[in-house]
């Protein structure tokens, strides 16, 4: 559901970029930017009070933020 509102902003001209850990089933509503992070469902930062994996996460976000639509990352750890 997320995606389709990131496809909306993209058309407007706001960049977005989202974080999955389902890839296969982001890749199908064609979110502009994606983060596939290794993680629990409902956990897509890590888990709960580790600040050095979730700043990680938010960094790598906002990096593909910068590319162009259509861009991939997998987390590095």
């Amino acid at each position: 559901m997320l995606g389709l509102y990131a496809r909306a902003l993209e058309a407007s001209g706001v960049a977005t970029s989202m974080i999955t850990i389902l890839p296969e089933v982001t890749e199908k509503t064609g979110v502009p930017r994606t983060l596939h992070v290794p993680f629990k469902l409902g956990r897509p930062c890590g888990e709960p009070f580790d600040f050095g994996t979730r700043k990680k996460v938010v960094n790598q976000l906002l990096e593909i933020a910068e590319k162009p639509a259509g861009s991939y990352l997998e987390y590095e750890n």
